[in-house]
């Protein structure tokens, strides 16, 4: 199921004195099982963007299509597009607010008319996909910790059975621990289910160890649209936006002009490692 965005423009306050561009006639084609990060300084129109992709918004010129149905139809099923294409935006348990985790995640499939058999076997199967017992479901959300809370907003989401999932953002404000583990659900749910990810993040660390491809947005303009790889390749581009390669690349760059050389494509600690031990061998040979 692609999603092809083409010609794509959208901006605020049109006509207005507040008027702003957001999206400049931007085109790009998300293929079916995608891994991508969409990184960008803030206000570049990342926020405009996925909510282009779920229909939240129309734009001004171009079209958005999802598997073969443009959004820019007056006639289209926006509930079925919404289940299809499913956001979870920044802090999302400030979104929860039933009595119980069940209910909760209960609610989006409930609301697409589901029988209550099938919402239980859907959160039977959601459950371990985000790293979750059944012996919180009755529990209220209110008393889980901040990464529990993250993961039953994120069930939510998947209980809608999304083929899609965006993600705004889902490691702000989480300890460490809290990352990593959000991070490894993602991941897990990604190669499980073959599920398209588009994930919004400003920590290159985050997009060095999880995505395939970035899309890169600035001031309302695409900017790349490539591997992990050639996107962090370009680190004084990136720069240039506002933006950077992860601190181990940084690294490695600062070593290259002091005459240690270690290779290209280094982006996350495993390959850096790795390109240490080659090195030192290299060196004991000679």
């Amino acid at each position: 199921m692609p999603i092809i965005v083409q010609n794509v423009s959208y901006t605020y306050g049109k006509g207005s004195p507040f008027e702003k561009l957001a999206l400049n006639n931007i085109s790009f084609t998300i293929e079916d099982g995608d891994f991508i990060a969409l990184i960008g300084h803030t206000g570049s129109g990342k926020s405009t963007l996925i909510q282009l992709l779920n229909g939240l918004i129309k734009p001004d010129s171009g079209s958005v299509i999802v598997n073969g149905h443009n959004l820019c139809d007056d006639k289209i099923d926006m509930k079925k597009i919404r289940s299809t294409v499913g956001i979870v935006f920044q802090y999302p348990e400030y979104q929860l607010f039933e009595e119980t985790v069940y209910k909760d995640i209960a609610y989006g499939p409930s609301n697409l008319g589901k029988t209550p058999e099938e919402i239980s076997k859907i959160i039977d199967d959601v459950l371990p996909l985000v790293g979750l017992e059944s012996d919180i479901l009755d529990k209220s959300p209110f008393e889980l910790s901040g990464g529990q809370k993250r993961r039953v907003a994120i069930a939510g989401v998947l209980a809608m059975e999304p083929a899609v999932l965006i993600l705004d953002e889902p490691t702000a404000g989480l300890d460490p621990a809290g990352r990593n583990d959000i991070l490894s659900c993602i991941t897990a749910l990604h190669n499980k289910k073959n599920t398209t990810v588009i994930l919004v993040s400003h920590s290159m660390e985050d997009v060095a160890n999880t995505v395939d491809k970035i899309l890169v947005i600035s001031d309302a303009n695409l900017l790349a649209f490539d591997s992990v790889a050639n996107v962090f390749k370009d680190s004084v581009a990136l720069k240039n936006i506002g933006l950077n390669v992860p601190q181990v690349t940084r690294v490695v760059n600062h070593l290259k002009q002091k005459g240690i050389d270690l290779g290209d494509d280094i982006y996350t600690v495993d390959s850096a490692v790795d390109a240490v031990v080659r090195y030192l061998e290299e060196g004991k040979k000679c």
